[in-house]
């Protein structure tokens, strides 16, 4: 199991006392993953599946190879050390053979912050959020060994309420995989469960700070019961929303 489904088990059966969550090893015709029995006796389709920002997720692991330098660039051409903001989707390759260049250009003006949307008339800085994804960057000078360029994992962006969870978890409820896999299970109840990466910032800070709509899901009908959840803030504290075709969304911290 990976860390979605083993975190998936063990909140449903801490909120759900006295049910089981047995894994489905062997699921080479694309079954679900898990099967919900209850204390009653009563056998429930469990799927489980991420809400993951792949764009965000693929800049940051180009930052952290290793491989490549990591999240540092040597500097030669910069008289001080900086830290940098790139966006999502950022060419990590193209901006650790050419940061240290534009910084200089950028240092050489005089400037020792920049933010792209509030000083995009100077042209180092239209230069290299044009040229290299670059949003932001400031002189830094407390890295422990001098003469680097720090780069910043992105962030997301976007309009920060409720409805953002809910349009990552219709995306996850209308994809045919997830359809198809519950409405083959043949049981009465069938659950999707969508954990929310803490890469995808947007939805998960909605998930965490905000209260879900007091409204019916939209689900198909190959599914029944929804949950969407993820870390909380806290450690060891876990944040649910969670609906059925009957009832509305309802929100509540749990810990493990």
């Amino acid at each position: 199991m990976d860390h979605a489904e083993i975190l998936a088990q063990r909140l449903i059966e801490s909120v759900l006392v006295g049910s089981r969550m047995v894994y489905r090893a062997y699921q080479s015709q694309g079954q679900h993953d898990f099967e919900l029995h209850y204390s009653d006796g009563r056998v429930s389709a469990v799927e489980v599946t991420s809400s993951v920002d792949a764009q965000t997720e693929r800049t940051d692991a180009a930052i952290l190879d290793k491989r490549k330098g990591g999240a540092f660039v040597k500097t030669k051409l910069c008289n001080k050390d900086w830290y940098i903001h790139p966006v999502a989707g950022a060419n990590i390759n193209k901006i650790r053979s050419k940061v240290d260049e534009y910084l200089a250009v950028i240092e050489s003006a005089g400037i020792e912050k920049f933010f792209f949307f509030s000083a995009a008339d100077h042209p180092s800085v239209e230069r290299i959020y044009a040229d290299l994804g670059v949003v932001s960057g400031t002189v830094f000078p407390h890295w422990k060994e001098p003469g680097y360029i720090g780069i910043a994992l992105p962030g997301g962006g976007g309009p920060l309420d409720a409805s953002s969870v809910i349009e990552a978890v219709e995306r996850e409820a209308f994809k045919d995989d997830n359809r198809r896999k519950l409405g083959g299970s043949g049981t009465a109840e069938r659950h999707l469960v969508v954990y929310v990466y803490l890469t995808n910032y947007v939805p998960w800070c909605a998930l965490v700070d905000f209260e879900p709509p007091q409204e019916l899901p939209r689900l198909p009908s190959e599914i029944t019961d929804i949950w969407i959840y993820s870390e909380a803030r806290s450690e060891h504290e876990y944040v649910i929303w969670r609906a059925n075709a009957s009832s509305c969304w309802r929100k509540v911290f749990h810990s493990l």
